[in-house]
């Protein structure tokens, strides 16, 4: 009796595990690759990671995240990027994380014979070959992508990340560099670097650069840049510095991921005025965007969704329906957007309209494997509303 009481009970609770297991999905996608490079005249792994609903939406494009490091800062950027992209504080990208093999020669921009035990140095130029003309024509090759994209870099990958900057600047829009060793053969970027940012020409770019607690050559070498970025009056160039001394070395990039992926989307973000205008104001800045940064920027979803309550705060409720609705067109599987056409539905006391959009965005929310506990509620909080009867 008891030996059959506890088989029911185990199968009962494996058939709950595998429940789980099969209602639970991994965000996004993962895969691992491997370019022939003739520049390098070597094999290079590449670590992928495609937006979560990458396969959902055939015909959005979507940036690059060029992660040099990738071994070492891959996990965490991917985890952060996500964490971010489901409350709307970073953009949805693919992210390409590209493992060492010669780190010292592929991030240094000029040999220094004293720091032989560490490897050749010198050899930036030729990596900068490999992301031109072998690594960025495969991405866009093989993956959907607008022609954004970011290089991010650690310590001697992100003082490649300046040195891309200042000798390439058509190869990217977006340069994260957290603790870069601007110290490098005695200051060597420094000397190019006063020229670069003294030019009149535009600069459409964005920078992150941070340094944490690590005193010496290297913060001394970090002021001194920081202070060539606040004298540059190059137009269009957005930038942000970090100073964080309660992170060490090995934990800039892990603490700096998360502001840079949030201060970059900023930099493209309209402001709250250009939203307040209303739809044809918000269009006519990506277009603008687009032309500034050479890229195919097209209404970020949280725009045109705060110009929706921006008009459903003002009462204009015919309005604020028509905006969500284009969300809900440009995001048929976003279950965000039915849940806002459903505010709006409510809001114009459209209750019954307003139900079959709550009922639309949970059933999408599992589809598109987001929280939806606030959908169930907002669902319920509609359901007792109709049958009461009241539109209070």
């Amino acid at each position: 009796m008891y030996q059959k009481l506890a088989c029911v009970f185990i199968c009962a609770l494996l058939a709950i595990s595998l429940s789980f297991h099969v209602n639970a999905k991994v965000r996004g996608e993962a895969v691992v690759t491997t370019i022939k490079s003739a520049v390098l005249n070597e094999s290079r792994e590449l670590l992928i990671h495609l937006p979560n609903n990458y396969s959902r939406y055939k015909d959005t494009t979507y940036p690059v995240l060029y992660l040099l490091d990738g071994q070492r800062n891959f996990a965490h950027t991917v985890g952060t990027l996500d964490l971010l992209n489901q409350s709307g504080m970073a953009q949805e990208m693919i992210v390409i994380g590209i493992t060492n093999t010669e780190r010292t020669r592929d991030f240094t921009p000029t040999y220094d014979e004293s720091y032989n035990q560490w490897g050749i140095s010198g050899g930036a130029d030729n990596f900068l070959d490999f992301l031109e003309k072998e690594l960025k024509p495969y991405v866009k090759a093989n993956y959907r992508t607008n022609n954004y994209a970011i290089v991010s870099g650690h310590s001697l990958s992100a003082l490649f990340t300046l040195y891309a900057m200042q000798e390439r600047p058509e190869l990217f829009q977006g340069y994260f560099a957290f603790s870069p060793s601007l110290w490098w053969h005695d200051e060597v970027i420094f000397s190019e670097a006063k020229a670069f940012f003294a030019s009149d020409s535009d600069l459409n770019k964005y920078l992150y650069i941070n340094m944490g607690n690590e005193g010496g050559n290297m913060l001394s070498a970090y002021e001194r840049y920081s202070e060539l970025l606040n004298s540059s009056e190059r137009k269009g160039f957005i930038f942000d510095t970090e100073l964080d001394t309660s992170e060490s070395h090995n934990t800039t990039a892990l603490a700096g991921m998360s502001l840079a992926l949030q201060k970059q989307l900023n930099s493209l973000r309209p402001t709250g005025a250009i939203i307040q205008e209303g739809i044809p104001a918000v269009e006519q800045y990506y277009k603008n965007l687009s032309a500034k940064y050479a890229f195919e920027a097209k209404p970020e979803y949280k725009a045109v969704n705060h110009a929706g309550y921006a008009a459903l705060n003002n009462q204009e409720f015919d309005s604020a329906i028509t905006i969500f609705k284009k969300n809900t067109a440009r995001f048929p599987n976003k279950s965000d957007a039915y849940d806002s056409l459903a505010d709006g539905y409510e809001a114009n006391g459209e209750l019954a309209m307003a139900l079959e959009m709550r009922e639309k965005a949970l059933a999408m929310s599992y589809k598109e494997n987001v929280e939806n506990g606030a959908f169930k509620t907002r669902l319920a909080n509609l359901r007792q509303k109709i049958a009461k009867g009241t539109g209070d």
